[in-house]
């Protein structure tokens, strides 16, 4: 579990994606965070599997979001290796406090299978625009 928390906040740093008017990568950076904390804040609030099915419900459709930001990013000049690195740099400590937060939910998405599944869902719809 911990390997994957890793993983989706290394392709997070660099997917650049979030929402609202985004005209540069590091804006997109920003929203995307913003939008994981969101995730992770529906996580915390299920209790049971009522409240999973809801925070299902919400997840993909913050992964909708995720998606069409991520879509914008695309369109948007690459910044060079450098560049990237500098915004990679600026995330880094906010980055390191999604990915522990996102660990800390992950017995959630064991117990609730439906978390799981929306989860991945908009990992993989943010991923598949890029």
């Amino acid at each position: 579990m911990r390997r994957m928390a890793t993983l989706m906040a290394v392709g997070l740093t660099f997917s650049a994606c979030g929402g609202g008017g985004i005209d540069s990568y590091e804006e997109g950076m920003e929203a995307q965070a913003d939008l994981m904390e969101e995730m992770i804040s529906v996580l915390k609030g299920v209790e049971d599997e009522d409240s999973a099915n809801k925070a299902a419900a919400r997840i993909e459709e913050i992964g909708g979001k995720m998606a069409d930001i991520a879509n914008r990013v695309s369109e948007l000049p690459r910044p060079d290796a450098e560049e990237m690195q500098e915004l990679a740099d600026k995330q880094r400590d906010r980055m390191r406090s999604i990915q522990q937060d996102v660990t800390e939910q992950m017995m959630k998405m064991a117990q609730y299978p439906v978390l799981r599944d929306a989860w991945m869902k908009a990992m993989s719809d943010m991923h598949e625009t890029q």
